[in-house]
């Protein structure tokens, strides 16, 4: 993805997707892509949430500032 860059990467998409809202509620792009890793010969969903690349030391400070939420 040109132009962007993974802030985290989550197990569950619904909390990848709440700190994307309160991405965008700050005014920065960001976006989800759905990942699987293979482990063990299981699959595991997970989400990466990605953010513009100009964007991503204050979308660090935002979402790792409430980290405790």
């Amino acid at each position: 993805m040109q132009g962007w860059k993974k802030i985290m990467s989550l197990r569950d998409t619904y909390k990848a997707e709440v700190k994307r809202l309160q991405l965008l509620k700050n005014g920065i792009e960001a976006t989800i892509q759905n990942k699987q890793q293979e482990k063990l010969k299981l699959a595991m969903n997970g989400v990466d949430l990605y953010v513009k690349e100009g964007q991503y030391e204050i979308a660090s400070i935002l979402l790792f500032e409430n980290e405790e939420d």
